[in-house]
């Protein structure tokens, strides 16, 4: 079978030492009819310099350095540039399996789908493996229709809305809206995705490896860095109940987006409550605008204190604030 140009983007921001192990991984695929492009997110060690030298080492790569605007900008600046029809996407600090994308691109083309997609494990620093798929199933391949495919996005338990594992046409992205300075990409697209296409070939074997570092992991648990993913979920769960609103053929899933809409928004408002000195502006107001337009029947599947919350801000946002700021209060002085 000839080898259609695929393209794959791979984000780069600060992680000069993990470079050379994800590119040896991606130049070393057996399909090799690829196009590499290096997107060199602002990064501010040795990065550009590593991604410009294997630049000269493979004439398949091409680096593209741009200001720092966030993961889902720098895929969105890939597939601007990429030239293929078909798209694909790593992180830096991951590697793949040398077969992954002559499986992929076969399993894809032969079935006539628009995206194919693998399994993928995660591994740690420690060298542990640990695998989604339990029972290590090899070889075999389902093809899921387009509804389907989006309730299986959205349930987000079998299927997952991360962007590696997966191979796209190209022309999905031609209506697709990225988010600035947001590191959640795949959160916000995925379904989109998923609905443009016609169908989607999954693979279940395992391809991708998903590296989990402990420096990452402490990243995330500075207040400012967590409060800044948990709004962006919120977005992104907010996102998803509306998309799901807006089409039947998936209100089957309406009530449990809704849910999720509501439990991550409320989420977020507490970390603003909580921690007002790392709430950026607009956030508040934002945030308290999504959650009013949800309806609130009191039948939802969510606990006592979460409806209480959305019930305030409906009411009034300010009365949110001053009752969750007493409530902050009183915890801290039983704390003392």
């Amino acid at each position: 079978m000839k080898q259609p140009l695929l393209s794959v983007i791979v984000p780069c921001y600060n992680l000069e030492q993990y470079i050379d192990k994800c590119l040896s991984s991606i130049v070393g695929q057996t399909y090799s009819n690829l196009e590499i492009l290096l997107i060199n997110d602002g990064s501010s060690d040795n990065t550009g310099a590593i991604c410009d030298a294997w630049q000269k080492r493979d004439q398949r790569i091409r680096v593209i350095h741009k200001q720092n605007e966030g993961l889902s900008y720098a895929r969105k600046t890939g597939i601007e540039k990429a030239t293929a029809d078909y798209v694909t996407f790593v992180d830096v600090d991951d590697w793949i399996d040398r077969n992954m994308y002559t499986d992929m691109m076969t399993a894809l083309l032969s079935t006539n789908s628009d995206i194919a997609q693998c399994e993928f494990c995660k591994v740690f620093e420690d060298g542990r493996i640990e695998y989604r798929n339990q029972e290590h199933k090899t070889g075999s391949v389902e093809i899921v229709g387009r509804e389907e495919g989006v309730i299986l996005i959205l349930d987000d338990k079998k299927w997952n809305s991360v962007m590696w594992n997966k191979i796209f046409k190209k022309c999905l992205f031609d209506h697709v809206v990225f988010y600035n300075n947001y590191n959640l990409g795949e959160d916000f697209i995925a379904h989109d995705l998923f609905h443009q296409a016609s169908q989607t070939v999954f693979l279940a074997d395992t391809y991708y490896f998903y590296f989990q570092r402990e420096d990452s992991m402490l990243r995330a648990r500075t207040v400012a860095s967590r409060m800044r993913s948990q709004y962006q979920f919120a977005v992104a769960a907010y996102d998803r109940y509306l998309f799901t609103k807006k089409y039947p053929q998936y209100h089957r899933m309406l009530q449990d987006m809704k849910e999720r809409a509501m439990v991550e928004g409320v989420i977020s408002l507490r970390d603003m409550m909580a921690y007002p000195q790392h709430t950026p502006d607009g956030w508040f107001q934002s945030q308290t605008k999504r959650l009013r337009a949800i309806p609130l029947t009191g039948r939802e599947g969510i606990s006592f204190g979460f409806k209480l919350d959305i019930f305030l801000v409906k009411i009034h946002p300010k009365l949110y604030q001053l009752v969750r700021k007493l409530y902050v209060y009183f915890k801290n002085v039983q704390k003392k």
